[in-house]
């Protein structure tokens, strides 16, 4: 069985968003799950778009990683294809960002980070120097040592401690900016300019400076 979006090139997925009439909804909707928390509240009173906003901040939550990412692809290839439309192209880059830092806010981006690095570091490692022990090169069995479990386990940590150290910094600022763009309050104005945004784009594109893509 054979799925044809899979066989698609990232060019032939860039080229599907190169329009007016896409990137307006994928602002819209972006939008619409970012800023659901006001919206859901503001419409509390309407039983049936009530239950409907509820049921989106649920889905949002769970998929809204995923259209976080999709919002920053769009916003590369808008800023890539017409690099004039910074409105647009910044609109959804943030939008995404704060999608995306919703989810991973609430992990330990430092600790994940450094042991995926950790992990990912040993098992090279482990793969670089494997052949060579108890060869010729394996000398006073300092290879063998090494790829043996207590070997790479205290390279493991070596390298855990390391990277987090280093890069634990750098993480947890970005961690701090991703938890103020997460909070309702930001988030439910990044959300409501971004429904904005899509509005206009999609109703008349060149007072965001988008012209005729290519």
């Amino acid at each position: 069985m054979q799925f044809g979006i899979f066989d698609l090139s990232l060019g032939e997925i860039m080229a599907f968003f190169q329009s007016d009439w896409v990137v307006g909804w994928v602002l819209i909707i972006s939008g619409i799950i970012t800023a659901a928390w006001l919206l859901e509240r503001v419409v509390d009173v309407i039983p049936i778009v009530g239950d409907f906003l509820r049921l989106l901040v649920h889905i949002g939550t769970h998929i809204g990683f995923i259209v976080g990412f999709l919002d920053m692809l769009v916003g590369y290839v808008v800023w890539t294809v017409q690099p004039q439309a910074t409105i647009v192209a910044g609109a959804l880059i943030i939008t995404g960002f704060t999608l995306v830092m919703r989810v991973l806010s609430k992990f330990p981006l430092a600790f994940v980070f450094a042991a995926a690095v950790a992990g990912f570091g040993t098992f090279t490692l482990y793969g670089i120097l494997k052949p060579y022990a108890g060869g010729l090169f394996d000398v006073y069995g300092i290879i063998t040592q090494i790829v043996s479990l207590k070997g790479m386990l205290v390279i493991a940590v070596i390298i855990f401690c390391v990277v987090y150290v280093l890069g634990g910094l750098l993480i947890k600022l970005i961690q701090l900016i991703g938890k103020v763009f997460a909070a309702a309050p930001v988030s439910v104005l990044i959300g409501l300019a971004c429904i904005a945004v899509g509005v206009i784009v999609i109703l008349a594109p060149t007072l965001l400076s988008l012209v005729a893509w290519p």
